[in-house]
């Protein structure tokens, strides 16, 4: 009984001078910890806490009550809605009980109105009531962290949302949701899809590519954001390697609220090519490869037509001679051009060409017959019962 009456006569005496307490322990916050002394916290939010805080252990120290723990969980709400470090919050609480116990013991060698033995049982009273507040304190930090960024991400993907859909179009929102998601306003974009779950944002992260993702209905979209450096062929490259399923990409856009024509092009570019599994291709905005894109079907005739002497070739020599007219048409015609980007003698490509030729009974000097192969090879591309390679 004699230690009680001790160790509640030394909390009378802390509560009497509480607000120099509270001014020492703020000011031993503020000059260790970087959290509050950068200006987080404001010195008059920092002194209510730590008086907050202080008072229901004081009470329970002198009163003998059972700990309010209130405190200790608002603090702990609190300082999660500021994104303070958890270990910084609960450094500040042992700082506070440390100048606690300090000025309790200064206080019984000043006064002499508590023995040593009773300031052994005060000890032990008042490391655990520093163990009750410090647990509630992180159960509540964590608790609300937890409800924070469950929220957060509710928001990130509403905003996703709305950015795909089209449903903002002023400036102002359009920035905000490149804030919520990371990205900028305008720079070099890309969109994904793609039809089942596949871990494109780690990859892409590895190579500098910031990516958002979001599951639509029909697929998984995903938005890129390019650093200065890096080429469209490259990410391409990226999501095609260790792919499980097609990947349909847009053309590449310049500003946030391109995004959902960016989105039907690579919902276009997806749909055309269901048959070739692990195979990433950009949408084309050429108007003959939108126009094959809108009926596969004909698409199928028109390449079957016109290709087919070349399509019944065996696998690689079909491939070699359909990637070689490919080339041709992308390099306007040029044979030296093509052989640079094949890596070929020119001779090699004449022979192909001539090859290509007897095979599709279509000359390539023929502007009519051109046009009708570059028409097939676009057509091929959105034929799901044939493949090129």
């Amino acid at each position: 009984m004699q230690a009680r009456d001790e160790l509640s006569a030394l909390g009378y005496q802390v509560l009497e001078r509480l607000d120099a307490v509270v001014d020492a322990m703020s000011r031993r916050v503020y000059s260790e910890l970087a959290f509050y002394s950068e200006g987080d916290v404001s010195a008059v939010d920092l002194r209510r806490s730590i008086h907050d805080n202080l008072v229901p252990v004081l009470r329970s120290l002198s009163a003998s009550v059972p700990l309010d723990l209130g405190p200790a969980r608002a603090t702990g709400r609190e300082r999660a809605e500021q994104d303070a470090p958890l270990p910084e919050v609960l450094r500040a609480f042992r700082i506070g009980f440390e100048l606690l116990w300090q000025d309790l013991v200064e206080t019984a060698r000043s006064t002499g109105i508590a023995s040593d033995q009773s300031l052994v049982d005060a000890a032990t009273t008042v490391w655990r009531l520093a163990g009750e507040c410090t647990d509630a304190l992180a159960i509540a930090y964590r608790a609300s962290s937890t409800e924070l960024a469950v929220q957060l991400e509710h928001r990130r993907l509403a905003l996703l949302d709305a950015l795909f859909h089209g449903a903002v179009t002023d400036t102002t929102s359009l920035w905000e949701i490149g804030e919520a998601i990371g990205v900028p306003l305008s720079g070099r974009f890309l969109v994904v899809l793609t039809p089942s779950a596949q871990d494109l944002e780690t990859r892409l992260r590895t190579h500098g590519v910031h990516s958002a993702w979001r599951w639509q209905p029909d697929a998984l979209t995903g938005l890129l954001s390019l650093t200065p450096g890096l080429t469209e062929s490259a990410v391409l490259a990226d999501l095609e390697r260790g792919a499980t399923t097609d990947i349909g990409v847009s053309g590449l856009f310049q500003h946030l609220r391109d995004t959902p024509r960016a989105v039907h092009q690579a919902r276009i570019a997806l749909t055309t090519l269901t048959h070739r599994s692990g195979f990433a291709v950009q949408y084309d905005d050429s108007p003959l490869a939108s126009l094959v894109s809108a009926a596969p079907a004909e698409a199928s005739r028109i390449s079957t037509e016109v290709l087919g002497g070349l399509l019944a070739l065996g696998v690689h020599e079909r491939s070699v001679l359909i990637r070689t007219l490919r080339t041709w048409c992308a390099e306007a015609g040029s044979t030296g051009r093509t052989a640079e980007q094949l890596h070929c003698h020119a001779n090699t490509i004449r022979y192909r060409l001539r090859r290509i030729e007897a095979l599709t009974e279509r000359s390539l000097r023929d502007p009519q017959h051109v046009a009708e192969l570059v028409a097939a090879l676009s057509a091929l591309r959105v034929s799901p019962e044939i493949r090129e390679s």
